[in-house]
Parts: structure tokens; C-alpha cells; sequence
């Protein structure tokens, strides 16, 4: 493994010590404290197998916050997984080693998150052929470059399998947002073409859920950033300052224009996807002059959304 992350990543974008990625990867495996006897093992009633108390399937049963190692990009990160399968009503417990087991050994060595997500959830169907869904999310910070620094966003990869593989994505990036509303009343007063307001840090959201490949999160988080006023620097001087928010006031935008151009962007940009496919857009402002957030939010399914817009 260590020979893999030397030959494929360089220095400059590994993120994380290979050295500590493998004990994470491979800690609970190789440094076991101890191990039962095997006929201790054969002895020992499987728990997990009996019939339980109350026969009721349950939805979601695994492992959440495992730390697996994956390529995006050119970077190598430590992301942060949740592998789950569904219980039969006839069965008390998940084997919940083998649900490690499965994105662990596909983990090594790391790759793409996507092809994580995908491979793990039909591994798990395969290890535990009890259930009849299997689900893999994998969270982590992705890097995007921001002039002479780079900035990170929040994405989340989850692929679910039954009969058919589901692959979602969701991305969260912050921005910034002027507000109109008090511009205008600034304006009136003042008389200039260009009037000051509060402004505030907004999270914008998007989630994709399609039976097609992941969409591209770096070009969902510049839909997110284009929706806003103004987008956010990591690293500005002076007159970046000054033009960023510049930009801000003569873009002014409430919470609801932000989420609707977000719509509009995203279907200039994958109208392309299936008919089904579910999109949820959201962002929550951080007031400057509230003791509260404002939130807005639209969930919609293309083709239902196309045929809204179709009928204005």
C-alpha cells in the first residue's frame, strides 16, 4: 500500500502521512490486541443469526464514521465512511465485521470515491446475502484551487443498491449574499446607483440522487458559487477585498433568488440526466443583522420541474 501511495501521489498533494493512513486502514486488522481460540469460536452460540425478540425489519443496520483513504482529483484524503445493508425481520443482528471488511478491502489501495461507493454497496449484498439493500456514503473536504490558495467544500458520495444501483452526491459550499431589501431602503435614501446592505455568509446546497454516474461535484459547487452575490476567498489582498464586495452589492440577492438560480444553472448544465433523477437545492444565510438563519429549499424531480417551467 505504501508503494502505491509513493508511486501515485506526490508530496505536495498528500494530505494526510501514508504511514498514518495504513494504520487507519489496516489498525484493527493487523494489531489486534488478541484473537480467541477457534474452538472457543465454534462453541459460542452466532448471536447475530438467532431469531429475534420481535420480528420487524429494519431499514438501516452498520457502521458509521469509518475513516477510509481515497484518490480525488490528484489528492489523497482521509474521508469519513457509513456502510449499512437492511436486517430481515427473521434475523437478529448484521455481521458487522464483514461490512468493514468490505469497504476496507476495496480501500486498499485507495481510489476514486466513486467507484468506492458503487463497488462497496454491491460487495456488501454479496457478503451478506440476507439483505436485500445495501448502502455506502462516503463524506470528505474537497480541495478546489482559489487563486494562489486553495479553499475546500463539503462533499458527500453515497451510492444504495437493490435491484437497480442509485448514486447520489451532495455538495456544500459557502458563498456570499447581499440583501436587496435593505439596499433599496439605502438607496432611497442616499440617492447613488450603488448602495450598501448587510451581507452574509451563505451555504448552499445541492444533492443529487440519479441511477447515472455521480455528477461532477466541482461543477455543482460552481453552480452554488455562481448563484450567489458573491463567491468567497481563502486568500485576498486589498483590492480583491474591495471588488468582492463590490460585486456583492451590484449582485444583491435574497435566499429565494439564490435557490432559483441554482435551479436554472443546474439544468443548463445537466439537463442531460434521466427524467427521474431528484434534486434537492437549499441555502441557509448566516444573518448579519438577525439573531437568526433564513433557510430556503426546493426538492423537485426533472422532469416535473422542466414541465412547471414549461407551463409559465
Amino acid at each position: 500500500m505504501l508503494s502505491f501511495i509513493r508511486a501515485h501521489v506526490t508530496p505536495a498533494k498528500m494530505l494526510f502521512s501514508p504511514y498514518m493512513i495504513e494504520r487507519v486502514l489496516l489498525g484493527s486488522l493487523i494489531h489486534s490486541p488478541m484473537r480467541l481460540p477457534e474452538e472457543l469460536l465454534e462453541r459460542a452460540r452466532d448471536i447475530h443469526s438467532e431469531a429475534p425478540s420481535h420480528r420487524i425489519k429494519l431499514d438501516r443496520v452498520g457502521s458509521f464514521g469509518l475513516k477510509v483513504p481515497v484518490e480525488f482529483k490528484g489528492f489523497l484524503l482521509l474521508a469519513e465512511a457509513d456502510v449499512w445493508v437492511s436486517l430481515p425481520e427473521g434475523r437478529r443482528g448484521v455481521d458487522l465485521s464483514r461490512q468493514v471488511e468490505a469497504i476496507y478491502e476495496l480501500s486498499n489501495p485507495p481510489k476514486d470515491p466513486f467507484s468506492l461507493c458503487r463497488e462497496a454497496a454491491i460487495s456488501l449484498l454479496e457478503k451478506l446475502n440476507y439483505a436485500d439493500s445495501s448502502g455506502v456514503s462516503i463524506r470528505f473536504d474537497a480541495p478546489l484551487q482559489d487563486g494562489e490558495s486553495l479553499k475546500y467544500y463539503g462533499v458527500e458520495i453515497s451510492s444504495i443498491a437493490s435491484d437497480e444501483i442509485i448514486n447520489k452526491i451532495r455538495v456544500e459550499i459557502l458563498g456570499m449574499t447581499a440583501c436587496p431589501c435593505t439596499a433599496e431602503l439605502i438607496r432611497a435614501y442616499k440617492s447613488s446607483e450603488i448602495a450598501a446592505t448587510h451581507t452574509q455568509r451563505s451555504l448552499g446546497i445541492l444533492e443529487v440522487s440519479t441511477k447515472a454516474e455521480h455528477p461532477d461535484p466541482d461543477k455543482l459547487a460552481s453552480i452554488i458559487e455562481r448563484a450567489m452575490s458573491s463567491p468567497l476567498r481563502t486568500y485576498t489582498k486589498r483590492p480583491d477585498e474591495g471588488g468582492l464586495v463590490i460585486r456583492s452589492l451590484s449582485n444583491a440577492r435574497l435566499a429565494e433568488d439564490v435557490v432559483r438560480e441554482m435551479i436554472h444553472l443546474f439544468l443548463e448544465e445537466f439537463g442531460h440526466l434521466p427524467e427521474d433523477t431528484r434534486i434537492l437545492a437549499a441555502v441557509r444565510s448566516m444573518e448579519s443583522v438577525h439573531m437568526h438563519d433564513i433557510y430556503a429549499e426546493r426538492s423537485f424531480r426533472l422532469d416535473e420541474i422542466r414541465k412547471e417551467i414549461s407551463s409559465h
